[in-house]
């Protein structure tokens, strides 16, 4: 299962559903067929390569930020289902790369 790791420096997480505890995460520098490839995998939220997840879940889907976004423009906002079990996930410090860590 194809696992992504990301640095969320600032907060850019929204609740979409509550009863279906489903949350969105944006604006990543991701290309979009990496993205359709995540799709079904894990997201993992960190605030520095060296500490645990503080959030993630599974990848429900993705969306790509419009041209008008201005500086969000062809970014990825991904779409997931959270849960207990994405929390305090550490990963090993190689394969990190402008913040972020594929996991195949």
């Amino acid at each position: 299962m194809p696992k992504v790791h990301l640095i969320e420096r600032i907060t850019n997480v929204k609740l979409l559903s509550k009863e279906r505890n489903e949350w969105a995460s944006h604006c990543w520098a991701i290309n979009e067929d990496v993205a359709k490839k995540l799709v079904g995998g894990e997201i993992y939220l960190h605030k520095s390569q060296d500490k645990p997840s503080h959030f993630g879940g599974i990848i429900l889907s993705y969306e790509v930020m419009p041209d008008n976004a201005e500086k969000d423009a062809g970014r990825v906002i991904f779409n997931f289902r959270a849960g207990l079990e994405f929390k305090n996930v550490r990963t090993a410090k190689d394969g990190w790369g402008m913040e972020k860590k594929y996991v195949w």
